[in-house]
């Protein structure tokens, strides 16, 4: 494994002490601070954790400028 992809693993991910983080896996769904933590390696604790399958295909279905645009509507 090459050292930027160990080093993302080091840091503490918005899934790693989240009630809702089964729920995630069973069902495909993400929320805004584990979709900021994808595109910029790091989240705010206080990031809204409201987990839709939305946010999940924006992750993993489609590619990084359609979450962008996604995460920026939502601050309009």
């Amino acid at each position: 494994m090459g050292k930027y992809i160990a080093s993302a693993f080091e840091g503490e991910a918005p899934c790693d002490n989240c009630s809702q983080k089964l729920d995630c896996q069973d069902y495909e769904l993400a929320c805004r601070a584990f979709s900021y933590y994808v595109l910029r390696g790091t989240f705010k604790e206080y990031t809204v954790r409201n987990p839709t399958k939305e946010i999940f295909n924006k992750i993993f279905k489609e590619d990084d400028k359609a979450l962008k645009t996604f995460l920026k509507d939502l601050n309009d």
